[in-house]
């Protein structure tokens, strides 16, 4: 079988989407023909051309080798293709955020939840379960006013309050 294919209105390629449209009008006695059998071939045979010329168009573009196979330097599209669904609208701006921009508030930068242990090589909770507040509780031996070095100011106090509350 040969794949050279002639056609008398040349088909519109767009190799990018790998698509070839063909703007020749179907011959309408075939279409409406009784016998089925006549109308599958004559469509079958404008398909197999169609997709051949396709073929033939993809094959001249430049090819690659790699261990993979044979990859072709498809070109950009230049048929548009429509999106599913419509874009997005933009939400309005709430009334914090239009009083942040004019004042000129920006939102505080987050300390991550987690830090990294030294000892252990991993990253660990700051507070919590296994977390970098618990190191001194696991030590058997910790030197007076250490843990209150490491502890911040609400910490010392809410410690003292319950000293306090213990000492009653």
């Amino acid at each position: 079988m040969s794949t050279s294919v002639e056609k008398a209105i040349p088909l519109e390629f767009d190799l990018g989407n790998m698509s070839a449209f063909d703007v020749t009008p179907l011959d309408q006695t075939k279409l409406n023909s009784q016998n089925s059998r006549e109308k599958e071939d004559y469509l079958a045979s404008m398909a197999r051309d169609n997709t051949q010329l396709l073929v033939n168009k993809m094959l001249a573009l430049p090819k690659e080798r790699t261990q993979d196979g044979v990859l072709l330097a498809l070109p950009e599209t230049t048929t548009p293709t429509p999106r599913a669904k419509h874009l997005p609208k933009p939400k309005p701006e709430t009334k914090w955020a239009r009083f942040a921009r004019l004042k000129g508030i920006a939102p505080k930068k987050r300390e991550g939840k987690l830090v990294f242990d030294e000892a252990s090589g991993e990253w660990v909770p700051k507070w919590g379960y296994k977390g970098k507040n618990k190191e001194l509780d696991t030590q058997w031996i910790v030197e007076d006013g250490e843990r209150e070095k490491k502890m911040t100011s609400k910490q010392v106090r809410h410690s003292s309050r319950d000293a306090k509350r213990t000492r009653r």
